[in-house]
């Protein structure tokens, strides 16, 4: 493949295996549309999913490509549905919950990793947020790590991880507290016990959400030694902006203040006037997504050759 930085983005990612995590979520259902309509010479993306409400992964994949966010592909290019592959397994499992079969298939095919998965609930109890955020990635990167072909694994923060900071710099922050010590608390301790401990990790960090994220980041840090990474950091990630359709969203979680306040729910809000509130379209966020992996991917093809 060519390595100049010139190379078109649909080139890049033309023959590329992708796996995604947090496919079924908001972010992750408009990049399967973007990858599909904007890079359609891909080779396939496995889709990391887990049953849900009587309904088999594959009668939720189905589910999720009948959305009006794909009508688009759905009428100019339904065959590159077949590209999309759903793997059996769930971030808040050890192992990510993949069979033996799976991973090996992971192993031997993927090139891309984006990880995208999280639970966003500022108030889940600490050990699930530990177990799906943060246990998660390192069960990403150790994945990674027996990829032979794997060139780029970006993974999916949020500008709020390190919150205290007026200013968020390109850079990965050092945790107060080790990221391997937390996996192991939340895995041995009760969940009585660790509601005690959470008051205490939680001294100077506002949620169990932007906790959990920060010992992601330093996972991510710890194996970018051995392994392609980078970090994205997005703000709020609000509905779509003109592609592929006007104004898309899958849930109110974002809107929730504008949309109680419009129906005259929501009379008033305690707020500073000097604050900004840091929105971002979701298909923004996607383009960044498929940059980031682009030019990291780049950069791996030079340095092996």
């Amino acid at each position: 493949m060519e390595t100049d930085l010139i190379q078109s983005i649909p080139s890049f990612y033309a023959g590329q295996s992708i796996f995604l995590t947090g496919a079924t979520g908001f972010l992750g259902k408009v990049f399967i549309e973007k990858v599909l309509r904007s890079c359609p010479d891909v080779r396939e993306i496995f889709l990391l999913m887990r049953p849900k409400k009587e309904q088999n992964i594959n009668e939720r994949l189905q589910k999720i490509l009948n959305l009006s966010l794909y009508e688009n592909l759905r009428g100019e290019q339904s065959s590159n549905f077949k590209k999309l592959i759903p793997i059996l397994g769930d971030a808040s499992e050890k192992g990510l919950g993949l069979s033996d079969t799976d991973r090996q298939m992971l192993i031997e095919r993927v090139t891309i990793i984006i990880h995208a998965a999280a639970s966003v609930r500022f108030n889940n109890s600490l050990k699930y947020a530990i177990c799906v955020n943060t246990r998660s990635t390192r069960d990403i990167c150790i994945l990674a790590q027996n990829m032979k072909n794997l060139i780029a694994l970006v993974y999916v923060s949020t500008a709020y991880a390190h919150v205290n900071n007026p200013v968020i710099e390109e850079k990965v922050y050092p945790s107060v507290i080790d990221w391997q010590k937390m996996i192991e608390i939340a895995e041995s301790l009760d969940e009585h016990t660790l509601n005690i401990l959470t008051a205490k990790c939680l001294d100077y960090i506002p949620n169990t959400y932007i906790f959990s994220k920060i010992l992601a980041e330093s996972v991510i840090q710890t194996y970018s030694s051995s392994l392609p990474c980078a970090i994205l950091r997005p703000s709020m990630v609000f509905p779509t902006l003109r592609e592929p359709v006007l104004g898309w969203i899958d849930n109110i979680y974002p809107i929730g203040l504008m949309i109680g306040a419009g129906k005259g729910f929501i009379r008033v809000s305690y707020t500073s006037k000097h604050v900004t509130g840091n929105i971002v379209p979701v298909n923004s966020v996607v383009k960044v997504i498929l940059v980031v992996t682009w030019k990291l991917g780049l950069s791996t093809y030079n340095i092996n050759l």
